[in-house]
Parts: C-alpha cells; sequence; structure tokens
C-alpha cells in the first residue's frame, strides 16, 4: 500500500557504499541561458543542472571518500575526495584545485541532502516531507530501473495552485532506496525533470578511484580549508555612473551611481535581510530580498547591458556574476537575461515582472523581493501582498 511504501521508504538506511552512473533531465522552460562568468565555472554547479541532460558518475566508499565525474564537451570536470585531500579537476583546462581538509571536516555524501540533489536519493528524501493531507499517495505498478526491481510510487498535490502535476518515483523493492524521480507539470504529457540511476552497485569501488595525480603541465592551486566558519566584515563594492557622472543614487541610466553602496553579499545573502518561505509543502514560495532600489533599477532598459567602467565591456550581469556568492545572488546575475522573457504585471499587491514557465513562477516586485514557486502566479501575487 502507499503507507507501507512509504514508511519503508522512511525506515531505508543509506548504502555504506556504492558505484553509480546517475542520469538527470531538465527542460522547465527557461530562456537559454550563455555562460556567464564564474557561474558556469563547475558544471557540478546547481544553476548548471537547471536545463539539458547531464550524466554523473559516482563512486562512494564512506563519508570521507567520494568521487563525482561529470563529463563535460571534450573533456571532464572530476571531484575526489580522499581523506584529508580533495582534488577538481577539469580537464577542458588541464586545471586542478587541490583542497587541504582539516581533520573534522565532514564531506556531504551523495545521499545527504545538498543543494542540487545528484541522486534520486536526495531528491525523494525532499519529496517525502509533502507527504500528508495535503497530497495525494498511490501505488500505480511496478518498474525495472538499473536492472533492479522496483515499485511505482505516485505523489500528487490536491490543490490546484500547484504546477507540479504528480511526481513519480520508483523505489528499489528490496532497499526500498529510489531509484528515479519524475516530476510532471500539471497537463504535462512527459517530464520535466527527471533524475535516475543508469547503473547501481552497491559493491565497495576500489581505493584508486579516489586517488589523484595531476598530469605533466597541468596548473595546480592549492587551498587550505579552514576548520570552522570564516569570520569578517562582509565587503562593499561600489560603482559609478558613467553615463552621466551623478554622484549621488539615481535609477535615469540604470547603473549603480558613484559612491552607491551595494548590498552586501553575506553567506549568499543580497541584502541584509534573510529570504523568507512563504506558504508550506507544495505551495511553499522562497522570497530572496534584493531592495527596491535595485529591484526598479533592475526594471529599467539597459540596467544590465551597461557597461560598468568604460572600456570594460561588461554588463551589470557580468559584474554580479563575479562578485556576488551563493545561489540568490547568481538568481541576480541570471536574472537580467531572464528580464528580456518577463512580462511587466500589477495589481492591488503593487507592481514587477512575472516569468511562467510550465514548473516555476518567478516574480519580481517593485518593492524589492523576488518571489519563486512552483506555483500559479496568483500565489505569488497574494503572496507579495504580505511584503510589508
Amino acid at each position: 500500500t502507499p503507507a507501507q511504501l512509504l514508511a519503508a521508504m522512511r525506515q531505508a538506511k543509506p548504502p555504506a557504499a556504492m558505484t553509480a552512473t546517475v542520469s538527470e533531465t531538465a527542460n522547465l522552460g527557461f530562456p537559454a541561458l550563455p555562460s556567464i562568468g564564474s557561474m558556469a565555472d563547475s558544471p557540478l554547479s546547481a544553476a548548471s543542472l537547471i536545463t539539458g541532460t547531464h550524466t554523473i558518475q559516482i563512486w562512494y566508499a564512506g563519508p570521507r571518500q567520494l568521487r563525482l565525474a561529470l563529463p563535460v564537451s571534450f573533456g571532464e570536470t572530476d571531484l575526489r575526495i580522499n581523506r584529508t585531500q580533495a582534488w577538481l579537476w577539469d580537464s577542458q583546462g588541464q586545471r586542478a584545485t587541490r583542497y587541504i581538509l582539516p581533520p573534522s571536516r565532514q564531506v556531504t555524501a551523495p545521499h545527504r541532502s545538498s543543494p542540487a540533489p545528484m541522486t534520486p536519493m536526495q531528491a525523494a528524501g525532499k519529496l517525502l516531507k509533502l507527504a500528508g493531507p495535503t497530497t495525494r499517495v498511490t501505488v500505480p505498478g511496478t518498474t525495472t530501473v538499473a536492472g533492479r526491481d522496483a515499485y511505482l510510487l505516485a505523489v500528487a498535490p490536491r490543490s490546484h495552485q500547484s504546477l507540479i502535476g504528480r511526481i513519480l518515483v520508483a523505489v528499489d523493492a528490496k532497499t526500498h532506496l529510489a531509484l528515479s524521480l519524475q516530476v510532471f507539470a500539471r497537463g504535462g504529457g512527459s517530464p520535466a525533470f527527471s533524475i535516475g540511476f543508469t547503473s547501481l552497485s552497491f559493491a565497495r569501488p576500489a581505493a584508486s578511484n579516489f586517488a589523484f595525480t595531476p598530469p605533466p603541465g597541468a596548473k595546480v592551486k592549492t587551498v587550505h580549508v579552514p576548520a570552522g566558519p570564516r569570520h569578517g566584515r562582509p565587503k562593499t563594492y561600489l560603482r559609478p555612473c558613467l553615463t552621466c557622472g551623478v554622484k549621488k543614487a539615481h535609477l535615469k541610466h540604470g547603473t549603480v551611481p558613484r559612491g552607491t553602496k551595494l548590498p552586501r553579499f553575506t553567506h549568499g545573502m543580497l541584502s541584509g535581510q534573510e529570504p523568507r518561505t512563504f506558504g508550506s509543502g507544495w505551495l511553499s514560495v522562497l522570497a530572496v530580498p534584493v531592495g527596491p532600489a535595485m529591484a526598479m533599477g533592475m526594471m529599467q532598459p539597459g540596467y544590465f547591458s551597461t557597461p560598468i567602467s568604460q572600456g570594460q565591456g561588461r554588463s551589470m550581469s557580468f559584474y554580479y556574476s563575479q562578485h556576488a556568492n551563493g545561489p540568490p545572488a547568481q538568481m541576480i546575475g541570471r536574472l537580467g537575461l531572464l528580464l528580456k522573457a518577463m512580462k511587466p504585471v500589477h495589481g492591488s499587491w503593487g507592481s514587477g515582472r512575472l516569468l511562467r514557465t510550465s514548473l516555476l513562477s518567478v516574480l519580481l516586485t517593485s518593492k524589492g523581493e523576488i518571489l519563486v514557486g512552483a506555483v500559479t502566479p496568483a500565489v505569488l501575487y497574494a503572496d507579495a501582498a504580505k511584503v510589508k
């Protein structure tokens, strides 16, 4: 029954070791996003996995031994963690970064939670939190994934305000671990997002998979990872308005005027305020504060395309991608490219711009908030009205 299968998934023990290949496909309906500076530096980043198809190879032998390999055009990005050190290898640029880890440093295993799900087990872990009165759960049949027998678990929101139509999970019949997961938009016939094993073995991989020696001629950089969190005053960036030379704040030319303090990028935040979550479950909406001045500036024509300094020819999108840290900051860098696809909207909640895809709605408000959720625009509007 659905209840029995859900209970078995919650009690399932993560594998002590495994060797696997994972295929991930995303077709969320976003406009094409070209690479921008540091935001595209790692193919293993969450931003790189929101479109197209990716294959990830995993070798796991415990919390201190992990290898992830992601093939890219004419090369491979390889992350190897081996006890007290880690290597990040980029074969395209022949660059290797060696990280010296402190003895107490904990390593995130591929079956545990992380911002970007790398396995169906991670994705299913987030899904289990949604099971409840607002969710319809059924077991429509069985299937085979990576050569293993599995039950099919169908999970669907009861609310029509969710853009998610249903989520289909293949659950291993023996281990009760998730083998694949498919997310269907409401009314959609094919998955908007899917992730699943194409091969899977729970045998312990050989130790040679975690060792790495840079090839001759490679550029090697060494980084010592601190044992605890870093402390210090966040940086404040200043940029002038080169269009007219005005020193005080203004939005006429869509640039950041000379002497204006941009939001402080601390722990990935774009302002002094923390992101908030409105609603719960299927109707959860993430609200990222960027400030009214920045929001209004972003809505001005040319804000993201005006050069930030003479002779550089670099836009504000480039600037944010180079100097902002964390997923919310990366969202700002790419939002400049998405603004062309966003349409002006207004209502009792205020005004802004809206991007609607098959699975996500994104709202930028003049109040200085970016609201994102797998919900209808009406839900975002209602949540935007709650922002004071």
